[in-house]
């Protein structure tokens, strides 16, 4: 192999924010980074399982921390981007992850606080964090990665999810709009749209026969993809392969937005 191939994807020296890493795809995102060699902050809810994350991570012979917190809470993402600067001196990719639906709703009966939850989780998280991690870029001078984790729900939308589509589809928008913006401090921002994935969090949801069946159906590939593959992109966005791209989506579903 052309020494040159591995270097495109090694992330030796740098550090890595993934927001919700603690369990799903935000798991998968940050092994992925940690074994493409970066240092990883791991930005959860429940520090239980951040922790467990981060030992994980560790073993793999990188650093990895902790930071518990809220995207939704401003005061906490200034404390995540002074932690990791406080370890390890700068921030070099950021992945907002951090995401989620609300409970199947009807439109008519969406309240002004499931909207207001459902944006909150999806976009204020994503935007606010973008904004905080990007001043730091460019008040050191230095380049950085911003992968935005949105949906195929942003052009293909799920049945009584309104304010979820809605959201995901302000994350593409967001990510094309700051792209043009931030691309003169060299701080490129794509974003990973998800079809169906396999967690934790939808193991029950696929576990169902009739559920299974629909997605088989409707995955050209034959059914729900794995954080991994989620990672796999991530991966590829964080890295040098991908120094000139920004404002662009990769889609990994299956084929599930063509069916």
């Amino acid at each position: 192999m052309n020494p040159a191939i591995p270097a495109l994807f090694d992330l030796g020296g740098k550090t890595a924010i993934v927001t919700a890493a603690g369990q799903g795809m935000g798991r998968g995102i940050a092994q992925r980074l940690a074994e493409a060699g970066a240092n990883i902050v791991i930005f959860h809810r429940h520090r239980d399982a951040a922790e467990t994350v981060a030992v994980d991570l560790r073993a793999l012979g990188v650093e990895a921390i902790a930071v518990t917190g809220d995207v939704t809470d401003l005061v906490a993402l200034d404390d995540l981007v002074a932690a990791t600067i406080d370890r390890f001196g700068a921030v070099d990719i950021l992945v907002n992850n951090a995401g989620g639906m609300h409970p199947f709703t009807p439109f008519l009966d969406v309240t002004p606080e499931i909207w207001a939850a459902t944006t909150d989780r999806n976009m204020k998280g994503t935007y606010f964090l973008t904004q905080k991690v990007a001043r730091t870029m460019v008040a050191a001078g230095r380049p950085g990665k911003i992968v935005n984790i949105a949906s195929t729900a942003a052009f293909k939308p799920d049945y009584q999810l309104a304010a979820y589509n809605a959201a995901k589809a302000g994350v593409i928008s967001l990510t094309r709009s700051i792209s043009v913006e931030l691309a003169p401090h060299r701080i490129l921002v794509n974003s990973v749209v998800p079809g169906p994935i396999r967690t934790t969090a939808t193991e029950a949801v696929y576990a169902d026969p009739a559920i299974a069946a629909m997605v088989k159906q409707r995955v050209p590939l034959g059914g729900p993809g794995d954080p991994q593959d989620i990672g796999n992109a991530v991966l590829f966005c964080a890295s040098a392969a991908s120094d000139h791209m920004t404002g662009g989506m990769i889609v990994i579903d299956g084929g599930f937005m063509w069916s």
